[in-house]
């Protein structure tokens, strides 16, 4: 009796151990499956929208020849295409623009463009990406030549123009870190090819916001920013 009693609970434990692996199999098979639908998932349209703030030209508030702010927006499509915006406010006192004059001019610009991304590694992004610019602004100043001499009258001729413009186009390379979740740190290289803008006289303009100096009709250019992104993949 005793030995049916064993033989008994060695195939119940024996019956027990086969369930138990079957149920593994099966737990093991569907956590695979879970898993490569996972990989599978469409990455949603609309993949990403981020916040950007360039950083580098909130130093120059320390600097007397220019104060500078710049923002941006940019929105992923697929995590592939990018559609971005850029909009900024300048003020730029450049020394030594023109000779026995202080020069400054002022004003606003916005950028907007389309590129393309490129996933380095999984905290690292490449952009490539061309853009279009227009910066609406004033310049002012004072022509203040004095005779050396004392036989001719000393000359003072202030000057404002407003309402003035200028458009041009930007070449980009941007490359970006995640440092933690959504936010990432990251540089423009940008090539700034000058279109047109309303020249002067006597005196042309001399520097644009958001541009830079009009004697250069194509100007390179490095910015660095901070970026929030809110993803959905």
């Amino acid at each position: 009796m005793s030995s049916f009693k064993y033989l008994l609970a060695l195939l119940s434990l024996l019956t027990f151990h086969a369930k138990s692996q079957e149920f593994t199999g099966i737990d093991k098979s569907d956590e695979q499956a879970v898993l490569s639908e996972e990989d599978q998932t469409p990455i949603p349209f609309l993949s990403s929208a981020a916040l950007l703030i360039d950083y580098g030209k909130l130093f120059g508030q320390f600097l007397d020849a220019e104060s500078k702010y710049e923002l941006g927006t940019q929105f992923e499509l697929k995590n592939r295409f990018v559609v971005l915006g850029e909009y900024g406010y300048a003020t730029l006192n450049p020394a030594g623009a023109y000779q026995n004059t202080d020069y400054e001019s002022e004003g606003s610009y916005f950028r907007v463009g389309l590129g393309y991304k490129i996933d380095m590694t999984t905290k690292n992004n490449l952009y490539f990406s061309v853009r279009y610019a227009k910066a609406l602004y004033s310049d002012r100043g004072v022509i203040d030549i004095t005779s050396a001499s004392g036989i001719f009258n000393d000359l003072i001729y202030p000057f404002e123009r407003t309402g003035l413009s200028a458009e041009w186009y930007e070449l980009s390379m941007s490359s970006e870190a995640r440092l933690w979740k959504g936010l990432y740190a990251g540089f423009h290289l940008r090539l700034r090819i000058m279109n047109k803008y309303d020249q002067q006289e006597p005196l042309d303009v001399y520097a644009i916001p958001g541009y830079g100096r009009t004697f250069d009709r194509s100007i390179p250019a490095l910015n660095l920013y901070l970026k929030y992104a809110f993803e959905r993949f």
